[in-house]
């Protein structure tokens, strides 16, 4: 299988956590500084031997005191955001991961199947769009240590701890407000209508891709999508019974890459 990266928005956004967890912690240091500062002038107002020996007025304790509190506040807040950041860094980092080892999971395929990773329409992004003599298909990953459940479009998972054990519930859904089936059927959807409108009507298959160790699929009934797996085989297999012979698997390979370089540079016009 060949690969090749379209766009790396979940690459770029792993580097702006990193940068995000250092401003984080230097912002810290800052807001200690600052509070040791008001600290030191707060101690300062007693009044010294030589402010009375030289006339010199101490500084109003109530407004250093004041300020001293504020300052602590300012410490209180800051130190709340390396977690957030570092959760925010763990996050994308796991995305990236299970991007790439599905990556490398599917690359038994041999070299007339392509993957376009970060394929983006007026729809969205998706993680992976695989092209080849069987097929084409929009793959979303997802690298959550979850048991996922999928009813129609009402998809939920309960998070899971090391021992398998149901910890915490949520909503499956993107940062829209949309769950995880809509995300990639509405790319997959525009994607079909532009290959349509290029005169190449095939279908186009959807998965959602569980790729943590320990992810597990709880009630699935008619998700909406063509595939929900927690293992690469379980894609792999899927290519093969829902295959549909593609002759012009180039052809289709290149619109597609026409379509993101469209909507990308649309994009970058808007910022």
């Amino acid at each position: 299988m060949r690969v090749e990266v379209l766009s790396d928005h979940a690459g770029a956004l792993l580097l702006q956590s990193r940068a995000g967890l250092r401003g984080a912690g230097a912002a810290l240091t800052a807001r200690q500084a600052d509070y040791r500062t008001a600290w030191a002038q707060l101690r300062a107002t007693a009044g010294p031997w030589w402010r009375r020996l030289f006339g010199v007025p101490p500084a109003d304790p109530r407004a250093v005191a004041a300020q001293t509190r504020a300052s602590w506040q300012e410490v209180l807040l800051a130190s709340q955001e390396p977690g957030r950041a570092s959760h925010r860094l763990r996050q994308r980092a796991a995305g990236v991961l299970g991007e790439d080892t599905l990556t490398a999971a599917l690359g038994v395929l041999p070299d007339d199947w392509v993957m376009l990773r970060g394929y983006r329409n007026r729809r969205g992004e998706t993680d992976h769009v695989l092209v080849g003599p069987h097929g084409i298909w929009v793959v979303e990953v997802k690298r959550r240590r979850i048991r996922l459940h999928a009813v129609g479009d009402h998809w939920w998972w309960e998070k899971l701890d090391a021992r398998g054990r149901s910890v915490e519930t949520g909503q499956a859904v993107d940062g829209g407000g949309r769950t995880w089936a809509r995300q990639v059927n509405d790319v997959a959807d525009d994607l079909a209508a532009w290959l349509r409108r290029n005169r190449q009507p095939v279908p186009v298959r959807t998965a959602v891709v569980l790729m943590h160790e320990q992810a597990q699929l709880g009630r699935c009934q008619d998700p909406t999508v063509t595939l929900v797996g927690t293992h690469p085989t379980h894609l792999l297999d899927a290519l093969a019974r829902y295959a549909t012979p593609l002759s012009a698997a180039p052809e289709v390979a290149d619109l597609v890459r026409r379509d993101h370089a469209f909507h990308q540079h649309r994009r970058a016009r808007r910022r």
